[in-house]
């Protein structure tokens, strides 16, 4: 089960965060989650790690942080495993302080793309939330 959700405002997060690329992703990415009614927004980054954000795109709030990637870390709280359709295992790490984790990414790190979350990784999220 995951851990208590804290909701930070997104206008808030976004003026702390310096990772080039995290405000408009935002944007975009909540803009298209109100558009279809999501929650989960994915963002890749350029070395292949992914950021999964769950936020109330209707009141611009972040409820949640996850850090999705190919290799276990010791230094985060690891949440669960999930493998995609292509057989791929990742680990999915629960982020509780957001700002500090975005911009401890800033070395030689982008994003690369932003999409909202569904399907197969939506449904898993919605599972491990509920435990």
């Amino acid at each position: 089960m995951l851990g208590l959700i804290v909701s930070v405002l997104l206008k808030e997060l976004i003026e702390k965060v310096s990772l080039l690329g995290f405000r408009e992703s935002v944007f975009l990415g909540v803009a298209e989650a109100q558009e279809l009614g999501k929650e989960f927004l994915g963002i890749t980054l350029s070395n292949g790690d992914g950021i999964i954000l769950k936020v109330n795109p209707y009141e611009d709030i972040l409820l949640s942080m996850f850090l999705m990637t190919k290799e276990k870390r010791e230094n985060l709280k690891f949440i669960a495993l999930f493998k995609n359709t292509e057989d791929t295992t990742y680990f999915i790490y629960e982020i509780n302080n957001y700002e500090e984790f975005l911009n401890s990414l800033l070395t030689n790190i982008s994003i690369v793309y932003v999409e909202v979350i569904s399907g197969d990784l939506e449904d898993f999220l919605y599972r491990a939330e509920d435990g």
